[in-house]
C-alpha cells in the first residue's frame, strides 16, 4: 500500500504512516527472531529532516503561497521506532529506523547502548503493578502489617532513579497506599494514606527484586520492623478532593460562582493551514511527538524569520529525604515516559475557554495497536489585559489597546502531578512559555505526632517531601536568519568617588551596559541585581533606528538551581540543572538536555554537558539556546489534597527587531467592539430559599431582601 504525502514535512506521523511501520518492524522481527518471542512497541516518533534540507523548503513554501504548495519537492520522510523482544530468559531493545517515501522500509536497526536504559511505557507500569498485587511475598508483608479492614492497597508505579554510578538492572519501584473507602470511590485520594514500603519490580519479566522499608520517623533510619506494635493507620483520614467526595464528606462546594463565558461570535481570528496557524502576524507550524509533545517549528512574524523551533526539552524532579530508600526518587517526566505519552484529552469548557480547536495525537499500544489521545492539544485566544494605553492628560482622550495572545497548550499527567505547558504569541511580537504545576503531592508514611526537617507534614501520618522542578527549553532560534549571536547584557554603575568624581559620572547616577558575547558552548547564570538579559541577535542585520543588531530578548528566570551537592548522583544525572542559560551549536537530533536515555541513568547519559564539552564556536553560527528554570517545592498544607497551580513564565521579546511599537496598529479597544456590561448591584439574599418563586419557574433571580423584583412580593 503507497503512504500519502504529508501536507507538510513536520506533520506528526498519521495513522497510516504508524501501522505501515508496524508492520515492517514486524515482518523484520519475523525474518530475524526464530525462537520464542513476543515484540514489545514502546514508542514511535518523526525524525525531522535534516535542517540543511528543510530551511530552504520552508523558505520555498512560503514563497510558493497558498494553492501552489503542493509542487513542491517531497522532503525524506522517516520515523524511529523504540521496541523489545521479549524472550523466555532476556528481552532486547532497538531503535529501528523507517523510511515512508511511499512504502514504509526498515533502513536501520540500532540496538540500544547497554549501559542505558529505555523508558517505562503505561503497558508496562500496568503489567508491573498486577504482578505485584498478586505476588505472594508482597501479600505477607501486607498481611503483617495489619491494615484496617476497610482499606484496599493501590500501587503507584514510580522511576527508580539511581543508587550510584554502578549500572543496575531496569526497575520499577512503587509507592504504595490505602484507598480507605475499600475501593468503592476509585477517584479518593489515596496519598492522604501511605504506606512505609517500596516494592521493587524488574522491568522486563515483571518479577519481585525486593521490598524495601522506608523510615517511619521524622529523622533516622528506623522503619516499621522497628516498631514494638503495629502503625496507627487508624489516624489515617480521608481528605479528598473529587467534587463528589467532597460534597460526601460535608464540605459544601460554593453557591456564588457565576457562570463566566468567553463569546467569540465571529468566530476565532485564526486559521489553519493543515498544521500551519496564522494569527494576526504570526505564523508557525505545530507539531507534536511522544517525548517532547507540542513542537511548534518556522516560527515567523509579518514573513520575517524569529525561530527555527520551540519545545519543552526536559524536566528533573529531585526530591530531598536522603534516607534510603528516598535517595533514589528522582524523576525525568519527559525522558523518563514522555510528555506525548501523558498528554491528557482536553475537554470542552473545562481546561480551554472560548472557541478552542483541538489536535490530536495519533501513537500506538504495546503490541503495535493504533492508539492515541483526542484532544491533546487545544488552540485558542485570549485576553491578557492591557496590551498598551496612554492618556494625554492635556485633552483627557486615552489611547488603549488590550493584548490578545494565542495560546498553544497542553497538560501533561504524570502519576500524582500534573503539568500544563501553554505558549503564547501576543500582538507585540513576544513569545512566552507560562508553566504551572498542580495535581497531588507524592506522599511517604510518617508516624503521627512526627515532624520532619526533609518535609512538611500535610494530613495525619501523611509526609511531603521538599523536592525541585527544572525544566529545560529548548530554543532554536533564527532571528533574520540562521547564524545569530547571544550577547550578554548587565547593567552596571559606572565608577565614582564620592571625595574625587570623575569628569563623566559627576553625580555619581550613571550606568552601563556590559556587552559580552558568547563566543564559545558554555553555561551562564541569570543575575537580577545586574538586570542580566541574554539577547539573541543577528549581527548581519542592523536596525535603521537603533543602529544596533536585530535581537530577541530573554530575561532568565532566576530560580533556584540544583539543590542537591555537586557530587551527588542526583547532580550528576541532571545535566541542565548547573546553569539558567546554555548555548550550544546546533547539531540535527541533539534535542533532550538531560540526554536520549534518562531512565535510570547515572551521569552518562551524553546531554548537555556533552554538548558544551565540544567547545564549539557559537558567535555568528547557527546556534541553540536552552533556558532550565523552575520551582523548589517546599510544600504546605494548603497544597494537599490537590496543590494549587504554581505558575512560572519567561518571554522572548523583540529588542531592535522593528523600527516601533509592532502593537501599534492594534485596533482601540472600544465598548462597541468589547460589548461589556455593567455589574447588576442588586443581590438575591432574600430569595435562597426559592420563596420569591424564581427558581421554580426558571428564571434568572435578581431579588433584594424582601422583595423580588419579578413579582413585586415574596
Amino acid at each position: 500500500m503507497s503512504l500519502p504525502a504529508p501536507a507538510h514535512p513536520l506533520d506528526p506521523l498519521s495513522p497510516a504512516e504508524i501501522a505501515a511501520a508496524v508492520v515492517a518492524v514486524k515482518a523484520r522481527v519475523d525474518e530475524t527472531e526464530k525462537g520464542e518471542h513476543r515484540t514489545w512497541f514502546k514508542s514511535i516518533q518523526l525524525v525531522e529532516p535534516p535542517k540543511k534540507l528543510l530551511a530552504p523548503w520552508l523558505d520555498q513554501w512560503h514563497a510558493a503561497g497558498r494553492g501552489h504548495r503542493n509542487i513542491l519537492p517531497r522532503l525524506p520522510r522517516r520515523a524511529v521506532v523504540l521496541m523489545g523482544i521479549k524472550r523466555p530468559h532476556s528481552t532486547t531493545w532497538n531503535e529501528i529506523f523507517i523510511t515512508l517515501d511511499g512504502k514504509a522500509k526498515v533502513a536501520e536497526v540500532i540496538p540500544t547502548p547497554t549501559h542505558l536504559h529505555v523508558p517505562p511505557d503505561m503497558a508496562e507500569m500496568v503489567a508491573a503493578e498486577e504482578a505485584l498485587l498478586a505476588h505472594p511475598e508482597f501479600q505477607r508483608v501486607l498481611e503483617k502489617m495489619q491494615l484496617p479492614p476497610h482499606a484496599r492497597v493501590v500501587a503507584d508505579g514510580w522511576i527508580y532513579g539511581a543508587d550510584s554510578t554502578e549500572q543496575s538492572k531496569r526497575h520499577t519501584p512503587f509507592m504504595v497506599y490505602l484507598n480507605l473507602t475499600n475501593g468503592e470511590h476509585e477517584d479518593s485520594c489515596h496519598y492522604s494514606a501511605p504506606l512505609p514500603i517500596v516494592p521493587v519490580m524488574n522491568s522486563d519479566d515483571f518479577s519481585l527484586v525486593r521490598i524495601d522499608y522506608c523510615p517511619i520517623f521524622g529523622t533516622g533510619e528506623k522503619t516499621i520492623l522497628d516498631l514494638d506494635g503495629p502503625f496507627p493507620w487508624h489516624l489515617y483520614t480521608t481528605n479528598e478532593y473529587d467534587a463528589s467526595l467532597v460534597e460526601a464528606s460535608g464540605v459544601a462546594l460554593r453557591d456564588d460562582v457565576k457562570p463566566y463565558r468567553v463569546i467569540q461570535p465571529e468566530g476565532a481570528s485564526f486559521k489553519m493551514e493543515g498544521r500551519v496557524i496564522n494569527w494576526q502576524k504570526w505564523s508557525f507550524h505545530i507539531g507534536f511527538n511522544y517525548r517532547e509533545g507540542p513542537v511548534l517549528s518556522d516560527i515567523r512574524y509579518d514573513g520575517r524569520k524569529v525561530f527555527y523551533r520551540l519545545s519543552v526539552s526536559d524536566m528533573t524532579v529531585p526530591y530531598s529525604d536522603p534516607r534510603a530508600p528516598f535517595h533514589r526518587k528522582q524523576a525525568f517526566d519527559l525522558g523518563d515516559i514522555g510528555a506525548g505519552l501523558t498528554a491528557n484529552s482536553l475537554q470542552l469548557g473545562c481546561d480551554c475557554l472560548g472557541e478552542i480547536l483541538y489536535l490530536d495525537f495519533d501513537h500506538f499500544g504495546v503490541n503495535g495497536q493504533p492508539e492515541g489521545v483526542k484532544g491533546a492539544v487545544c488552540v485558542h485566544e485570549q485576553d491578557e489585559g492591557l496590551g498598551w494605553k496612554h492618556t494625554n492628560f492635556r485633552t483627557n482622550k486615552p489611547s488603549v489597546v488590550r493584548n490578545r495572545v494565542l495560546v498553544i497548550q497542553t497538560i501533561i499527567t504524570v502519576a500524582n502531578y500534573e503539568y500544563i505547558f501553554a505558549w503564547k504569541f501576543d500582538q507585540a511580537a513576544a513569545v512566552h512559555l507560562e508553566t504551572r504545576a498542580t495535581g497531588i503531592l507524592s506522599t511517604a508514611a510518617i508516624l503521627p505526632g512526627e515532624v520532619s526537617p526533609y518535609g512538611n507534614v500535610v494530613s495525619p501520618g501523611c509526609l511531603a517531601t521538599n523536592h525541585q522542578h527544572l525544566f529545560s527549553v529548548r530554543i532554536d532560534p533564527a532571528v533574520d536568519g540562521h547564524n545569530n549571536t547571544v550577547v550578554q547584557e548587565d547593567s552596571v554603575p559606572m565608577p565614582f568617588d564620592k571625595k574625587n568624581p570623575p569628569e563623566n559620572n559627576k553625580w555619581g547616577v550613571g550606568y552601563t551596559v556590559e556587552k559580552t558575547p558568547v563566543v564559545r558552548s558554555g553555561g551562564f547564570d541569570a543575575a537580577p541585581e545586574k538586570n542580566r538579559v541574554f539577547k539573541i541577535t543577528n549581527p548581519s542585520k542592523i536596525n535603521p533606528i537603533s543602529g544596533k543588531p536585530v535581537s530577541y530578548k530573554l530575561v532568565p528566570t532566576p530560580s533556584q538551581l540544583m539543590v542537591a551537592h555537586p557530587d551527588s548522583i542526583q547532580y550528576a544525572r541532571a545535566e541542565f540543572g548547573e546553569h539558567h542559560i546554555y548555548v550550544t551549536k546546533y547539531q540535527d537530533g541533539e534535542l533532550y538536555a538531560g540526554g536520549k536515555w534518562t531512565n535510570q541513568s547515572n551521569g552518562n547519559a551524553e546531554g548537555m554537558r556533552s554538548f558544551i564539552g565540544r567547545n564549539d564556536k557559537t558567535e555568528n553560527e547557527d546556534i541553540v539556546v536552552w533556558h532550565t528554570f523552575g520551582l523548589t517545592h517546599n510544600p504546605r498544607v494548603e497544597d494537599f489534597p490537590v496543590m494549587p497551580c504554581e505558575t512560572h513564565v519567561f518571554s522572548m521579546k523583540p529588542n531592535d527587531f522593528f523600527s516601533k511599537n509592532p502593537a501599534i496598529d492594534v485596533p482601540p479597544s472600544t465598548q462597541t467592539f468589547n460589548q461589556s456590561k455593567l455589574f447588576d448591584a442588586k443581590d438575591c439574599s432574600g430569595c435562597k430559599d426559592g420563596g420569591c418563586g424564581c427558581k421554580a419557574k426558571g428564571v434568572p433571580c435578581h431579588c433584594k431582601a424582601g422583595e423580588c423584583n419579578r413579582t413585586g412580593k415574596l
